[in-house]
């Protein structure tokens, strides 16, 4: 049975301090894994997304999971130059993936609330990348955002192995309350995003610092069988880590730390030693 590992987001924080110090403190904070986003809109704080991968690498960390840029998520749906151009960026994504060996590549099916119609334009546009991405050895991990409809389009109408689900929790604590998205795509579950908020706002506060149960998300994460639980958290002005002048490392070993516990006490039997 596969072990479950644990992942950092690579943007948690703390932009001033250099990539590679960033990339070793992760390390140093006992995670098994490093999440990227797979995109160049933050390269000034974080250095290209090869040299990130390559970072990775020498510091003994897994990628298993990168996040495709959302930015213009609502493309997929267009039938014009955007959707065109937005199909042949995931492509290059996807083979960039699977030369890497990467598992999951997660997906924004829309742009927060840029929300055109689903049509069969998405959808067969959806089939030729899934195609893609069998031929990659990738999973496109569909991630619950504001409108589940768009995940349940997708879903009846594409079917491939390669096509999964990425749980995250903070979204569906604050956009999706009265609905269960872990319950509907669960046995699609790929990958997770978890982070915590008030249940008002997407906040990615780390675990402790909102109201997401994360008794009942761990207890279902692991009769699931999840074997990554990312943290995509941030240190950022609204966290009382930031308000409180939190340094790097000690951020990183309370987070690493609280998920760690938190995962230990529901059943998962995790990859490294706590």
């Amino acid at each position: 049975m596969e072990k479950t590992i644990l992942g950092q987001n690579f943007r948690f924080g703390y932009y001033d301090v250099p990539p590679a110090e960033r990339m070793d403190a992760i390390r140093h904070a006992r995670f098994d894994a490093v999440m990227f986003w797979w995109g160049g809109e933050y390269e000034e704080t974080d250095g290209s997304r090869y040299a990130l991968f390559d970072l990775a690498q020498k510091n003994g960390l897994l990628c298993r999971t990168v996040h495709y840029p959302s930015t213009h998520a609502d493309w997929l749906w267009h039938d014009d130059l955007n959707g065109a151009s937005y199909e042949e960026q995931f492509r290059r994504a996807l083979a960039d993936c699977g030369e890497r060996g990467i598992r999951n590549l997660v997906v924004h099916t829309t742009r927060k609330f840029i929300t055109p119609p689903p049509n069969e334009i998405g959808a067969a546009r959806f089939r030729r990348l899934a195609d893609a991405a069998e031929q990659a050895g990738v999973t496109v991990a569909l991630e619950n955002t504001r409108f589940l409809e768009y995940n349940r389009y997708l879903l009846a109408r594409v079917k491939s192995d390669a096509v999964g689900f990425c749980f995250d929790c903070g979204h569906a604590h604050c956009y999706t309350p009265i609905e269960d998205p872990l319950g509907e795509f669960g046995s699609r579950l790929a990958t997770t995003h978890i982070h915590d908020n008030d249940g008002g706002s997407d906040e990615h506060h780390p675990m402790g610092e909102g109201t997401v149960n994360y008794a009942d998300v761990f207890a279902r994460l692991c009769a699931l069988g999840a074997r990554e639980l990312n943290l995509e958290s941030y240190c950022n002005e609204t966290s009382l880590c930031y308000r409180n002048s939190v340094p790097m490392d000690e951020y990183l070993q309370k987070t690493h730390d609280r998920l760690a516990r938190t995962a230990i006490k529901h059943g998962f039997e995790l990859a490294s030693q706590v």
